[in-house]
């Protein structure tokens, strides 16, 4: 009895070796040799008239020395169909491009002037890409902003990829959209969805202090005898040129075409509204004086109530708050109370987040988005109702918003 216990254990071990080997032998080893592998990063998307141009942003192999990063090189290919300008890309330089490593894609202008998904339905089918993907948009071109040097990151993909990240949609400075996200909205029955608008802005340093400090530290290294003054001063000239990314404003869409554009206030009003957030910051002024609010968390429900006549979208939002900073020196019980908030700075906070939010509601009515699935409720709820209303059915619904700080005690 032992004996066939023991060989039927070996035949399993076996046959668990024997799938390990199938599974290791049928792997795509192109991916494996990266000498003839474009791995494309991020992808931007142009138009001009019915050709594509698209620009991708491939991780080239390096040696691997101590200190020293990875870099990237992009390339431009043109195509009826974007799948034409990846093949451009094995064409011209020898190199298979691979989708399994894209995290970014951006539209240019124009792309988001017609239907995106003449471009990102190529990305759908894709098999290896991650529907996780992220997908922005930019004023301008998307060559322009993938070629921009980043400041600190070694690919502007990289520095993206950060001011999208799940830490900056839970303090409210963004809101990032994934290619899965996007695609759900599109096709949804509300047809509509939003992407972050990608910024090149110059750094806060003024040109003119950042030059008389370049020129006093360079006095003082040639006075004391340093022999690499001139290139330190270049590097550091180089640096202070180099701009920063930012995606503070949010691109409404309307199947598939850019109709509208939320403001940074009203892209965190938005995020209150629709996500969860986790220590963002706020400030509220009263005229003579600024304080900074830290949101520790907040909970938004959002309902339609629908009668005969008209139907109402009710957006309510409780946020748990404290005090993170003020624009003028306080008393000691202030400073070592973090809860110490004034009921007239939070009724300012309050006035102030619904207003955005009401400016974003009849944005979105104006344009057509369904930004709070108005449309996709009466239908789940209210069929009858919907049928009654199917047409102008969002723009004629109004909007009751509630806000409410308390204190995080």
């Amino acid at each position: 009895m032992r004996n066939t216990h023991a060989r039927n254990t070996i035949r399993y071990y076996v046959a668990i070796a024997l799938i390990l080997l199938f599974l290791f032998v049928s792997n795509d080893f192109g991916m494996l040799d990266v000498q003839k592998t474009a791995i494309v990063t991020a992808a931007g998307i142009d138009r001009e008239g019915d050709t594509f141009i698209v620009t991708s942003q491939i991780a080239v192999p390096e040696s691997s020395k101590q200190g020293e990063a990875s870099k990237s090189v992009q390339l431009v290919s043109r195509g009826k169909t974007v799948a034409d300008a990846f093949e451009e890309i094995n064409a011209k330089t020898g190199w298979y491009p691979k989708l399994v490593f894209c995290d970014l894609i951006v539209l240019g202008e124009k792309t988001a002037a017609s239907n995106v998904f003449d471009a990102l339905d190529f990305f759908l089918r894709d098999e290896y890409l991650s529907d996780n993907c992220l997908v922005a948009t930019c004023d301008g071109t998307a060559k322009d902003l993938l070629n921009t040097a980043a400041l600190i990151d070694s690919s502007s993909s990289q520095a993206i990829g950060k001011i999208l990240s799940e830490h900056a949609e839970r303090v409210g400075t963004v809101l990032p959209s994934s290619l899965r996200e996007f695609a759900i909205g599109y096709f949804s029955e509300s047809a509509s969805g939003f992407l972050p608008v990608i910024k090149i802005e110059p750094q806060q340093e003024d040109k003119d202090s950042s030059s008389n400090s370049a020129s006093s530290s360079e006095n003082q290294s040639s006075s004391s005898g340093g022999g690499n003054s001139s290139s330190d001063s270049s590097s550091g000239g180089q640096a202070n040129n180099q701009p920063v990314f930012s995606a503070s404003e949010t691109a409404l869409f309307v199947k598939g075409r850019r109709v509208e554009t939320l403001t940074q206030e009203e892209t965190f009003a938005t995020g209150a509204a629709l996500n969860k957030l986790r220590l963002a910051s706020y400030p509220v002024s009263n005229g003579s004086e600024t304080c900074t609010l830290t949101v520790k968390r907040n909970d938004p429900k959002t309902y339609l109530k629908v009668t005969d006549m008209d139907s109402t979208l009710h957006i309510e939002i409780t946020l748990s708050a404290g005090v993170l900073d003020y624009s003028r020196a306080q008393s000691l019980e202030n400073f070592t109370d973090a809860g110490n908030v004034s009921e007239a700075f939070f009724r300012r906070a309050e006035t102030k987040l619904t207003g955005a939010l009401y400016r974003v509601y009849e944005k979105c009515r104006t344009c057509g988005c369904d930004l709070f699935g108005v449309r996709e409720r009466l239908i789940k709820y209210e069929k009858r109702e919907f049928r009654k209303k199917e047409h102008g059915v969002f723009q004629n619904t109004d909007a009751v918003i509630s806000v409410r700080f308390q204190n995080v005690r």
